[in-house]
């Protein structure tokens, strides 16, 4: 192009040849490496010195500014245009970026917390029934351990079906996490020789921490069954105007006794410092006590 206007400038300049050089300078440095785009900007800045200088000699200072605006708007303006455009593009490239990242977080969210809710509703229960089944075949004759089979399973097929519903609403459903979920697993635990004594507040608790509280004590009731079935499970649950409390603890069984690998006690931490709260859980005198504390004012 630089060639074809020297070639051009020897009959005179030609308005074409021109506006073709602004756009090759251009699409240079809009779409070109970056070694083309300095290529490209030194070239201009040697070509607008040689024809400012040669224009000021030949017609003087007045000569030299008009060569020197015209070589602006020709040359130096698309530069400016280019980059600009490059620079957007890269912005666009850069936030489409983000957006793919936010989003493959957003997913890896969602499925952790389906996880969570799976492991603290559907596998309480069926760990209670698996461990119920084994009573079951040393008592074949036992009708309390096969109706707690029963109650463990239908629980379990009920939790899994809110999920379902949860997962196929059209809308945000809203699902109330109650105390009285519990019962299948309180009830599993007893027909498994051991025995839980559960104290409560009087009165109702607010929505979010009936829900969490109820999540903790399944995961602890499921983890005592499992671990230490036939021992003896304390809970109390003590409130104030700022906190929930939640003591559990039961003996630690008479085998040697090595920590869980499961997901049980980090979801217990993690559902307690979800809205504010903390849980501290690990064998103590002989017991195995988990504690939480949850606030009793929950932000939305």
């Amino acid at each position: 192009m630089l060639a074809l206007v020297a070639w051009d400038f020897a009959f005179g300049p030609s308005v074409v040849l021109w506006i073709a050089l602004s756009d090759v300078i251009y699409l240079a440095v809009a779409t070109g490496s970056d070694r083309l785009r300095d290529v490209v900007a030194w070239s201009v800045a040697a070509l607008t010195l040689v024809l400012c200088l040669g224009a000021a000699v030949v017609g003087g200072l007045k000569g030299g500014i008009y060569t020197t605006l015209v070589l602006t708007a020709v040359l130096w303006s698309p530069i400016g245009y280019g980059r600009a455009v490059l620079a957007y593009r890269k912005l666009a490239e850069a936030e489409r970026a983000e957006g793919e990242a936010r989003r493959a977080n957003a997913l890896a969210d969602e499925r952790r917390r389906l996880a969570r809710e799976l492991h603290d509703t559907v596998a309480g229960h069926l760990s209670a029934v698996a461990i119920l089944s084994d009573a079951a075949q040393r008592a074949p004759g036992d009708p309390a351990v096969l109706q707690s089979i029963r109650s463990g399973s239908l629980a379990a097929l009920e939790e899994m079906r809110a999920t379902i519903n949860l997962l196929t609403s059209p809308g945000d459903a809203a699902v109330r996490t109650t105390l009285e979920s519990l019962e299948p697993l309180l009830e599993s635990a007893e027909a498994a020789g051991g025995s839980v004594a559960l104290r409560l507040p009087d009165g109702p608790l607010p929505t979010a921490v009936e829900a969490v509280l109820t999540r903790i004590l399944g995961e602890v009731i499921a983890n005592a069954t499992k671990h230490a079935p036939g021992a003896p499970l304390e809970v109390a649950v003590d409130v104030d105007s700022e906190e929930l409390t939640m003591t559990a603890s039961n003996p630690l069984p008479g085998v040697p006794w090595t920590e869980g690998s499961g997901n049980g006690l980090s979801n217990i931490a993690f559902r307690a410092e979800s809205v504010g709260g903390s849980a501290v859980s690990g064998p103590h005198d002989g017991l195995w006590v988990v504690r939480a504390t949850v606030p009793m004012r929950v932000a939305p």
